[in-house]
């Protein structure tokens, strides 16, 4: 039986690359799947052909990640986009990004796009700290097309999500690397007989190999830190994590507490000042989500006590 990968996906109906060959198919998904939940843009399946131009998934293979925000399956890295101007960049969002990606242990490429507006001076400027920390820099412009070597070696294989604000050149930079994804994007969806709601669903995009895949999204829709424990975050900032042992307290937050490490490099230089006070600013939003989820089953508890004793009432004993 043929396997392939789910390109894209609207109102049960399936585009699916065959991992052979590269062709792609329009599929259905056979009920229990259904049942199971939606198929992920990225799941691997096995199919069968029923007519000369439709499949049938009859099998999905354990994801190996999943991403909720988008929606998409077996990831292989983020890509997140900002622009060196128009608009300029804000440091503050880019960690935002940045965090987010971290928490998905998913590798991390970032962009720094429009590099034909500003100066060398100013590429160093916000690139140099990021590059310092660990991360992967690359600087591209669509206009000159510098970058698109770099861009299209760290993305050949794999599925590559794109993340950023509006008006970076997302999409500018999909089509630097592949000129084809517009042409190819409105075939899909003619294929599918779905293209007209299609514009807000994740869809996965071929690079010209057939190896490598770009998710065609919003990006990360929401930014809240909701999901993320106080005591976790400052592990999402990887220049704070050569300190954390030498903290006075296993538990520390490096807010408030003494001897704690993280501080002290902060003190010294070692750690960006700006990168230290985002955290901070991080750090309250999730320990203010922290406080009203406390809230909410303390409210939820007393809620159920109050039924217990209207129950107790009426004599509705068991």
């Amino acid at each position: 039986m043929p396997e392939g990968r789910v390109i894209q996906g609207v109102g049960g109906f399936y585009e699916v690359m065959d991992l052979h060959s590269g062709q792609t198919i329009a599929a259905v998904a056979r009920g229990k799947f259904k049942r199971m939940g939606s198929l992920y843009v990225g799941d691997l399946v096995r199919y069968e052909m029923v007519t000369a131009d439709q499949g049938v998934i009859e099998e999905v293979f354990p994801r190996r990640i999943e991403l909720l925000r988008p929606t998409v399956s077996n990831i292989d890295r983020i890509m997140i986009v900002f622009a060196l101007k128009n608009p300029d960049y804000n440091l503050f969002l880019i960690d935002r990004f940045l965090l987010f990606a971290e928490t998905t242990g998913l590798e991390i490429l970032l962009v720094f796009n429009k590099r034909d507006l500003v100066g060398e001076a100013a590429v160093k400027k916000v690139a140099g700290p990021y590059r310092e920390i660990g991360y992967k820099v690359i600087i591209t412009s669509t206009k000159t097309r510098q970058g698109k070597r770099l861009l299209l070696q760290e993305i050949k294989e794999g599925v590559t999500v794109l993340s950023g604000p509006s008006g970076v050149g997302k999409s500018a930079i999909m089509n630097m690397v592949c000129p084809s994804i517009t042409r190819e994007t409105g075939e899909v969806s003619k294929k599918i007989g779905r293209g007209r709601h299609t514009t807000r669903q994740a869809k996965l995009l071929s690079l010209p190999n057939k190896a490598g895949f770009l998710v065609d999204t919003p990006g990360f829709t929401q930014l809240d830190l909701d999901f993320i424990e106080p005591l976790e975050l400052a592990g999402f900032f990887p220049d704070f994590r050569p300190y954390f042992s030498a903290c006075r307290f296993p538990g520390c937050l490096h807010k408030k507490e003494p001897d704690c490490s993280v501080k002290d490099a902060v003190s010294k230089g070692q750690i960006l000042s700006w990168r230290y006070e985002h955290y901070l600013t991080f750090l309250e939003e999730a320990e203010r989500f922290k406080r009203l989820r406390t809230e909410q089953k303390y409210r939820g508890r007393k809620k159920e006590l109050k039924q217990d004793e209207r129950s107790r009432s009426w004599g509705l004993r068991t």
